[in-house]
């Protein structure tokens, strides 16, 4: 293992099968589990970050001029602004459950009630598709499409609430 590795605050957890269970970045000593886009865009940095080290005790003067003509400008441009991952981590953790379940409730509460029944049958009773069809006399591929229609409703209000 390279020295960069052992030092470096992010790991991918894998199960047996040699698949990714989670991505861990660590923040003042707690791994915090983060999505999968903010680990590689935080590992994205840190590589950029390793890169403009080793070209500095190269012996290689870092310069604007020398960025633009290897194309490494627009990678550079800007990056100080954008939040760092662990700022979005420690931003995402700070909203508090409370929050969450407001959201949440005010999110169901804005369906109708036939919507309403449907994801609370099959998200919060565990019932599943064929058996709430069978329960309230449709098709199952009935139940999955209005299923689809409603994640997206909610999706979008999510999207809307948190604007």
């Amino acid at each position: 293992m390279k020295k960069w590795q052992e030092e470096r605050n992010y790991r991918r957890i894998y199960n047996e099968a040699g698949e990714v269970i989670a991505n861990t970045i660590t923040v003042d000593g707690v791994d915090v589990e983060v999505a999968e886009g903010v680990y590689l865009a935080y590992s994205q940095a840190d590589r950029r970050e390793r890169y403009v080290r080793e070209e500095q005790f190269s012996g290689k003067i870092l310069s604007l001029e020398q960025m633009a003509e290897d194309d490494l400008l627009s990678d550079y441009v800007g990056a100080e602004t954008a939040p760092s991952a662990e700022e979005e981590a420690l931003e995402w953790q700070a909203q508090s459950l409370a929050e969450r379940k407001e959201m949440l409730l005010l999110a169901m509460l804005s369906l109708n009630d036939a919507d309403r029944e449907l994801i609370n049958a099959l998200f919060f009773d565990g019932a599943s598709t064929r058996d709430y069809a069978a329960r309230i006399g449709i098709t199952q591929r009935a139940v999955i499409k209005r299923r689809d229609r409603i994640l997206r409703d909610l999706k979008k209000y999510f999207e809307n609430f948190s604007n």
